[in-house]
């Protein structure tokens, strides 16, 4: 269907159809219409009906982007809010110091008096305390070595329950007895996301570091410290996804590490585990990563047992670990499909000089390390 064309008319401004604009030209006003300029209207009401409705869409459009940004950035606010501890709030700085020069001379007291991801710096001393911390902050010793938290025998050390804890630069000892259902330990963890960094564990008469789950000890971050003269230094029960790496353990007169009751896919990485009775022992647990740790001169290296599988051990070095280097006979894997381990005891010949051994390294006579090293990956 054709619709009608109109315009203006230059003169009187009358509007008219296209079609009779020559004769009112030539009529009324005496003039051709090569004479005249056409202001053309819109040519049909199809068309402003379309160009009204592009402008609704298009106004529509903005206001939905407009109201998503919103919400995206709403969202991305709240998130970082509850769920970031660097996320920028109102933090502020409590001192602790032996000789009064601080806020506090008590760890605990001015971890009472702070709020949520406060700092607390403590100053070099020996602190006879027994800490518990239940609510997210950090806490800074001046330095590891004589910035001292002391159990004096008794009890948990430092004891964490909230999440988003972050712990340096402390000497953490002489945690409690060895009885009891769940013993006393140096530093008790039993929940998420927590950081112990640069910290000396020492001495501790039965845990250096217990990990409960309570109702959950994941993703927590263990770096940088030295596990010394503990029974165990790091015991795990029930603990998940938990990274344990660039650590010292050494003279523990049990294990350097345990894992028991299902402790699943931990990272144990970078580690130096010297002159303790067992490296690390896995029990009932999965899918955990034991790569790059230096294990020499132990009892024992590494023992999988009660149910331990889908564990995967490689590019670590073994020497000179007395009774035996590994002991696994539930068929872990103890190599990443092209890189083993390095034994010291391996007798097994490299013909094509490639760096790997041509004959598996057998763990209790089953398949064991099929990529065996012939030479050690770390500087001993």
């Amino acid at each position: 269907m054709e619709v009608d064309a109109w315009v203006n008319c230059p003169k009187c401004k009358t509007k008219l159809k296209q079609e009779n604009f020559t004769e009112h030209m030539k009529y009324v006003h005496n003039k051709q219409i090569n004479d005249a300029k056409i202001k053309p209207l819109e040519t049909s009401n199809k068309k402003i009906q379309e160009k009204k409705t592009s402008i609704i869409i298009s106004k529509t459009t903005i206001g939905i982007i407009i109201i998503i940004c919103f919400l995206v950035v709403a969202s991305i606010f709240i998130y970082y809010l509850f769920s970031d501890p660097n996320f920028p709030i109102d933090k502020k700085n409590y001192f602790v110091s032996i000789g009064g020069k601080g806020d506090y001379i008590s760890i605990q007291e001015a971890i009472d008096s702070a709020s949520n991801y406060d700092t607390i710096i403590v100053s070099n001393g020996t602190y006879y305390e027994n800490i518990i911390i239940t609510k997210p902050l950090e806490l800074i010793g001046e330095d590891k070595n004589s910035t001292i938290i002391n159990g004096n025998g008794s009890g948990i050390v430092v004891n964490i329950s909230a999440d988003y804890v972050k712990i340096s630069g402390f000497a953490i000892k002489n945690g409690g007895s060895l009885s009891g259902v769940k013993p006393d330990s140096g530093i008790e963890i039993g929940s998420s996301y927590n950081t112990i960094y640069d910290c000396y564990i020492s001495s501790n008469k039965n845990y250096g570091l217990y990990f409960y789950a309570n109702p959950n000890a994941t993703n927590n971050t263990i770096k940088y410290n030295i596990f010394s003269n503990n029974k165990y230094g790091i015991f795990a029960y029930y603990a998940k996804t938990n990274n344990i790496s660039s650590n010292i353990f050494t003279n523990n007169s049990d294990y350097g590490i345990y894992f028991g009751s299902r402790s699943n896919d931990n990272l144990i990485s970078d580690n130096n585990f010297t002159v303790n009775n067992y490296a690390i022992r896995i029990k009932t647990s999965e899918k955990n990563t034991v790569i790059n740790n230096l294990i020499m001169n132990n009892r024992y290296g590494i023992y999988f047992c009660c149910g331990a599988v889908n564990n995967i051990v490689y590019n670590n070095v073994f020497i000179n670990n007395t009774i035996w280097n590994a002991d696994d006979n539930l068929g872990n894997t103890w190599d990443n499909g092209t890189i083993g381990n390095y034994w010291d005891d391996y007798n097994g010949t490299d013909a094509n000089v490639d760096g790997i051994g041509d004959i598996s390294y057998l763990t209790n006579l089953v398949k064991g390390d099929m990529f065996p090293l012939m030479l050690p990956n770390k500087k001993i």
